[in-house]
């Protein structure tokens, strides 16, 4: 899974996710908060087996859900716009439960020094 970590031009926290065959970009208007939300949906997803978290954009939210299926993780992102238009997919994968943990966690580090 590719998952990168980094600030857009208007300041947002962007994540850039995806796989060998797509890749997309998540947003949320509070770099903090949005950090602080996915590092407690990993810390809930490695203690129970599931996690989800929301990042908020003047636009609508990203919805985050992930759950652990023995050593995998399975991970849909998904956007909404409105009540009227629901749920669009952004992005949906499944891979190991460690490197999705340790992966994200070293990127949430990282973006955390560099701000």
């Amino acid at each position: 899974m590719r998952f990168s970590l980094g600030r857009d031009d208007f300041g947002r926290l962007e994540c850039v996710l995806g796989d060998e065959q797509e890749q997309h970009s998540v947003f949320g208007a509070d770099p903090e908060s949005a950090l602080a939300d996915l590092s407690a949906a990993l810390d809930d997803l490695e203690t129970s087996g599931a996690g989800e978290c929301v990042w908020l954009v003047s636009s609508g939210e990203y919805r985050w859900v992930f759950r652990r299926e023995g050593e995998r993780v399975r991970l849909a992102v998904m956007f909404l716009h409105s009540v009227a238009v629901g749920y669009q997919h952004v992005y949906w994968g499944e891979h190991p439960l460690r490197e999705v943990l340790d992966g994200c966690r070293a990127e949430i580090r990282r973006a955390r020094e560099a701000a």
